[in-house]
């Protein structure tokens, strides 16, 4: 009897061992809102194969992506580290600087087997010291394949060496723009079907077929994730696996993509994993941000980030939350923005960013603009090349500066602005203004820069001008861009 209950003892350790060391498959859409699941109560989006997972997992409602353009959020998830804290990184479209390695590398150094398809990081230019070009130890770009997405990650499973854990990233191209025109209306979908248009745009028929054809891209990557989940249950490794379905930012629609607001960083983020959450099919409050992935994936991997060679990861680890044990306070989350898009070379007037943070905290968003006499998508001249084209896009630009969803979208925002999200979860009633709230406004910002400087932002400590300056990869083009509008180089 002893001897059976010794090995019992033993066999659950060994099961314990192997619960506490899962695989990891990484899902991200390219510009997805929380139209996704109707866990976040969107039902004319369907996406039955992220709501099978979100069922069955965790579904987190305060997760938040740091900056709300893909460069700079990817170089964040891949860091552990805020964009403001990556020097070049921080802008989108950049040179992705070599001192900083990503936990990918690390994890490939330590013996995981690690691979992806389809968009890591990028737009930019990634490269060792020595010049050669850098894929974070992901493998290779696949975006237009005619295969499933499950295909390859059936063939990357069947490569590894067994017993390996494996972390596998899948970055879908959608819904990036562009979009076929009306293919909403083409799927059958009906404008009356949405139930809500951000009050930040007009509420019009050309606004609704937009966001119809939006939809159209979400439900592409819910078909992506099916073939994947496929695949991984095949494989026979579903049950050990953490699978995270989640987007590097907002919808390509004015004032979202780019911007500072609630709708632009609060993600989608879903998590399942049945040999290791703990309380499946429950919501997670707690905030969460990107940089939070690298030091969960690393600890639930095994593996020492910082003697594999990462800079200080300024993320902490959720695997506490997976676990339904709470060990942190985690009751704010910093966002901000730098240099978005370059029309003209650093450093001129044009092409300078827009410099922004902000912090939430309960149901308040406060923004602090340090630059705002600048125009945050560029000055109107340019053609506000910091808003991807589209129906809205161009509604919205035709009906002149004088119009208020103008204003929303384009138009010069003051210093301070801070937003209740329960009543006001669009973000169009700047409160900071109003007296009853300064006490509120000087709290959070005063909060906003104690943990700005903790973190050594240029942009609070006297040098922020520095992301201006750093080059892009795109300043070549850009300076056929000018000649073609005729714009004079600086």
């Amino acid at each position: 009897m002893k001897s059976l209950t010794v090995l019992s003892f033993v066999l659950a350790m060994i099961g314990l061992a192997q619960a506490a060391t899962p695989n990891v498959l990484f899902i991200i859409a390219d510009d997805a809102s929380r139209h996704f699941s109707a866990a976040y109560g969107c039902d004319w989006v369907k996406t039955p194969n992220i709501d099978q997972l979100s069922r069955r997992g965790l579904v987190f409602d305060n997760a938040y992506t740091p900056t709300s353009k893909c460069a700079p959020s990817r170089a964040a998830i891949l860091t552990g580290r805020n964009p403001w804290q990556l020097e070049e990184a921080a802008n989108h479209q950049p040179y992705f600087p070599a001192k900083f390695m990503a936990f990918t590398e690390v994890l490939a150094k330590a013996g995981i087997h690690v691979g992806s398809e389809g968009k890591t990081w990028g737009p930019g230019d990634a490269r060792h010291a020595d010049g050669t070009p850098r894929n974070f130890a992901l493998g290779s770009d696949n975006p237009k394949g005619a295969h499933k997405p499950g295909d390859k990650l059936t063939a990357f499973l069947k490569a590894r060496q067994s017993g390996t854990p494996f972390f596998y990233w899948f970055g879908s191209h959608n819904p990036h723009r562009s979009y076929k025109f009306d293919s909403g209306i083409a799927a059958g979908k009906k404008t009356s079907d949405i139930d809500h248009v951000p009050a930040y745009w007009p509420d019009t028929d050309a606004v609704r077929r937009d966001m119809l054809d939006y939809a159209v891209e979400v439900e592409a990557y819910d078909t992506e994730v099916g073939s994947l989940i496929a695949a991984l249950e095949a494989s026979g490794e579903a049950k050990n696996t953490l699978i995270i379905v989640t987007s590097d930012h907002g919808m390509p629609f004015p004032r979202v993509k780019g911007h500072t607001y609630d709708d632009a960083h609060h993600i989608p983020f879903i998590a399942t994993w049945p040999e290791g959450i703990a309380k499946p099919g429950s919501r997670v409050a707690d905030f969460i941000s990107f940089i939070d992935l690298a030091p969960t994936f690393l600890e639930l991997l095994g593996v020492d980030g910082l003697s594999g060679g990462m800079s200080p990861i300024t993320g902490r680890s959720f695997t506490d939350l997976l676990r339904a044990e709470p060990k942190v306070t985690r009751d704010i989350v910093v966002v901000g923005r730098e240099r978005n898009d370059v029309l003209t070379r650093p450093g001129s007037p044009a092409g300078l960013g827009y410099p922004a943070r902000a912090i939430r905290e309960g149901s308040f968003l406060y923004v602090h603009n340090f630059a705002a006499d600048r125009w945050p998508c560029g000055d109107p001249d340019t053609g506000f090349k910091d808003t991807d084209g589209s129906p809205t896009k161009a509604l919205i630009e035709s009906a002149g500066e004088s119009d208020p969803f103008w204003q929303h979208a384009f138009g010069k925002r003051p210093t301070s602005q801070l937003f209740d999200l329960a009543s006001d979860p669009d973000c169009v009633k700047n409160l900071a203004g109003d007296a009853a709230f300064a006490a509120k406004v000087n709290a959070l910002q005063d909060r906003l820069m104690a943990e700005l400087k903790r973190q050594n932002d240029p942009r609070v400590l006297g040098h922020g001008d520095v992301f201006d300056q750093y080059l892009s990869p795109r300043t070549k083009t850009a300076d056929k861009v000018k000649k073609k509008a005729r714009v004079p180089l600086p």
